[in-house]
């Protein structure tokens, strides 16, 4: 598996519990727990990915990026 599968399914993860935050707990928590845990799950996953990346992974994403556009 590679870096960016495993960072894709970390910010997955992260997300679908921030939306279920939303969803399951009480009005003024829920929002800002799942605001949270969306942020945390980005910030581990580009964490987790710089950590386990080769140099051709990293050059990879970069020439995705590139050609993806803003």
């Amino acid at each position: 598996m590679g870096a960016q599968t495993i960072r894709f399914l970390i910010q997955v993860c992260f997300a679908l519990a921030g939306l279920l935050a939303v969803v399951f707990v009480a009005s003024p928590f829920g929002p800002t727990l799942g605001f949270f845990l969306l942020v945390f799950g980005l910030w581990l996953g580009r964490r987790v990915f710089k950590r386990i990346a080769t140099l051709d992974e990293i050059k990879q994403d970069l020439r995705q990026r590139v050609d993806d556009g803003p």
